[in-house]
């Protein structure tokens, strides 16, 4: 894909080393340390929701022309300061065998967005959790807590590919089993989250006293952002969600591809999960106006309904009024969402560099 954007501009040069050997090290003294400098240039305090509550973020692919770690920090840097309130990437390693796009690396990807933004949010949406070591992530996630000041999301799935995810790796493509990872993969992360000693010993997992410290900054634990396709082939990815702390909900065409869902399959999604708007009677969804039991309790206020989709750009009053009829449909979050074939980038630089559709 040609490239087209403004250029990042080159690197500075890097700094000579100096000749021969460095002087040896000096011993270490007793005595205290000195006390660690304040964090006076570190991050803010993440975006709160502005106006009707509703946060906005760029969904941006991790291949193609975003395949660019540059790149994509000066579309967050872009994009925090016309007001967006998240950043997030797609987490693959490998995408397509046929068009062998680049892809960069999505963890250090957003690791340079992190500590060169001070107020938005970012992370993998969504990272194929199976493919992970748990206290891998675990110490990963809890260190960008702490390098952002408290800004990472996780969003976990099963993976969109159980070929390029899974197969060309050796790893079980296996549906189920990646499902039973998972769910291993999450309460093993939320025990090393607690900063208390743990053991395990489950399907794939064998931990013996193991504990992680320090505990990452957002408490009770990072956000952990599930996705889930509609129609769903089992209730299972949905009751995930529902267990955490919110979902992204995509749309699985005949072809294979995803999308985010209009406004009557995320009503159809948010009845599944048991938590639909609570807004009112008549955002109770189809169980409750049927008078039947929801799987799971109400939907708290800080339960996340992260939406994808795509707004036009070229028409600011459209685009909030579809943002609205979303956030009175549930959605606490609209990811305006770019991939590497069909969408021209300039549309990603247009609305990073204009701003959310807020009312």
């Amino acid at each position: 894909m040609t490239a087209t954007g403004p250029p990042p501009g080159p690197l500075p040069a890097a700094e000579p080393t100096g000749a021969g050997l460095l002087p040896a090290a000096e011993p270490i003294t007793a005595g205290p340390l000195p006390a660690a400098e304040p964090h006076t240039a570190g991050p803010l305090p993440a975006a709160e929701p502005a106006g009707d509550g509703l946060r906005f973020g760029l969904l941006l692919p991790n291949a193609g022309y975003y395949a660019d770690p540059v790149r994509l920090l000066r579309f967050a840097r872009t994009a925090e300061d016309s007001g967006w309130d998240g950043v997030f990437l797609w987490d693959h390693l490998l995408l397509d065998r046929a068009t062998r796009l680049p892809l960069v690396d999505t963890w250090t990807a957003v690791t340079a967005m992190l500590t060169g933004t001070r107020r938005i949010r970012s992370g993998p949406l969504v990272t194929p959790l199976a493919q992970r070591h748990p206290w891998k992530v675990a110490r990963e996630t809890a260190t960008l807590d702490h390098l952002s000041g408290g800004r990472l999301v996780l969003g976990v799935g099963l993976g969109a590919s159980a070929d390029t995810d899974f197969a060309a790796f050796g790893l079980d493509p296996d549906l189920a089993t990646r499902a039973r990872q998972v769910d291993e993969s999450l309460t093993v992360l939320e025990r090393l989250w607690s900063g208390e000693e743990i053991s395990h010993h489950g399907e794939r997992v064998r931990l013996d006293r193991v504990t992680f410290l320090p505990p990452p900054v957002q408490r009770p634990r990072i956000p952990v952002w599930v996705a889930a396709t509609w129609p769903a082939r089992s209730r299972t990815p949905l009751a995930r969600a529902a267990r955490w702390d919110g979902v992204v909900p995509m749309v699985r065409e005949p072809g294979g591809g995803l999308r985010g869902p209009d406004r009557a399959e995320l009503d159809a999604i948010l009845a599944a999960t048991g938590r639909p708007a609570a807004t009112g009677p008549a955002a109770a969804g189809p169980a409750a106006a049927a008078g039947r039991p929801a799987a799971v309790p109400a939907r708290p206020v800080d339960w996340t309904v992260a939406v994808p989709g795509r707004l036009p750009p070229d028409d600011l009053p459209r685009a909030r009024d579809l943002a609205a009829g979303y956030r009175a449909a549930g959605a606490t979050w609209w990811l305006e969402s770019f991939d590497p074939w069909r969408r021209d980038p300039r549309q990603a630089w247009s609305w990073a560099e204009q701003g959310p559709p807020r009312p």
